[in-house]
């Protein structure tokens, strides 16, 4: 019997249409956007954005709900990251061995530090702290080849006396080709409404939709992840006047137009994966968006790469990564995994 053929698998697809639907017709973007940076070591090495790479790790269902398995029940995952400045972000990853479904709690914590507090006039007062915070559910189902998943989660930003809450969904699904090592995913991120708002000013929702593939050619070492992300707009070039310029006949600074073919690869990233053995993995990965927003103007450097390794056994899965930003800045990723379930 073919796949499609199936009503449950149709109702799956319906499903996934609809989510994209109604990811289209969100236009909101920019405010929460810690929920943009890679939670992991794995998906900062590669590129920082991978919704269809399928395995045993229980931190990739914050990239994709559809990502959660059975098999990833009874996993802790803990991640740090000593981001920019002297600001730490923290997460938690956890799926429960429950027998009635597959269930994944995720914790994110953005954590700016403590800052001095001033009056309007400049005298010192009381020092305040800053910080970002999300609590995700997350329940997957699979179908044969088709899996899919949804997440709830309770967002804030907490800033002195401030704070802003917002509910978001994250919506995805995955399928797996039934011979080939061959797998695609598909998420409508961050969908909702913001609860409170920081005063006047309402917060804007950072969704993004995304599709992506994973591939490990047969006899070779490798797998491949392509992601395009941020589809709902064609055109997300920053384009600075000030930077991107040249000079007229007359020598009159000119803004420089931004080519087609560069607004198209803006919206993807590339991942592969080196698969020295089954226990100890290697990472690469290219973010355009990143090195091109990020670049500093004729300095050359490495902005929009990242790299990164893993060792795993049975019981532990170790991970480490660096994603490159400019000027020496980026993000360095600390995973450890704990598997609590007795093989």
């Amino acid at each position: 019997m073919k796949i499609l053929d199936r009503p449950d698998n149709m109702r799956i697809l319906v499903f996934i249409i609809i989510s994209c639907i109604a990811a289209f017709s969100s236009n909101a973007q920019n405010s929460f956007s810690f929920l943009n940076i890679a939670n992991n070591a794995r998906i900062n090495a590669l590129g920082g954005v991978n919704v269809s790479l399928i395995d045993t790790d229980v931190n990739l269902f914050t990239s994709n709900p559809a990502l959660l398995d059975s098999s990833q029940q009874g996993q802790l995952g803990i991640n740090f990251s000593p981001y920019l400045a002297s600001s730490k972000f923290i997460s938690l990853n956890y799926a429960p061995n429950f027998k009635n479904g597959t269930w994944g709690v995720a914790l994110q914590n953005l954590n700016y530090g403590t800052f001095q507090g001033t009056d309007a006039v400049g005298n010192v007062t009381n020092d305040f702290t800053a910080n970002d915070f999300s609590l995700g559910l997350t329940h997957a189902r699979k179908i044969n080849h088709i899996s899919f998943g949804i997440t709830a989660k309770l967002v804030g930003s907490l800033l002195e006396s401030y704070s802003s809450v917002a509910f978001l969904t994250d919506w995805g699904g995955t399928f797996t080709h039934p011979k080939h090592d061959l797998s695609f995913g598909i998420v409508a991120k961050n969908v909702g409404f913001v609860l409170k708002s920081y005063g006047n000013i309402r917060p804007e929702i950072p969704f993004d939709l995304q599709i992506g593939a994973s591939f490990k050619p047969k006899y070779m070492p490798v797998r491949f992840s392509l992601t395009a992300h941020h589809l709902y707009a064609f055109d997300i070039a920053y384009n600075d006047p000030s930077i991107n310029y040249t000079f007229d006949n007359q020598g009159n600074k000119i803004a420089k137009n931004i080519s087609i073919t560069d607004k198209i690869l803006r919206h993807f990233t590339v991942g592969t994966t080196i698969l020295i053995h089954r226990n100890v993995n290697l990472f690469l990965g290219y973010h355009h968006l990143r090195r091109k927003e990020l670049l500093a103007a004729s300095l050359g450097g490495a902005a929009g790469l990242s790299f990164g390794a893993m060792l795993r056994n049975k019981q532990y899965n170790i991970s480490i990564s660096r994603a490159t930003f400019a000027s020496g800045n980026g993000q360095t990723s600390f995973s450890f995994l704990w598997n609590f379930r007795k093989k």
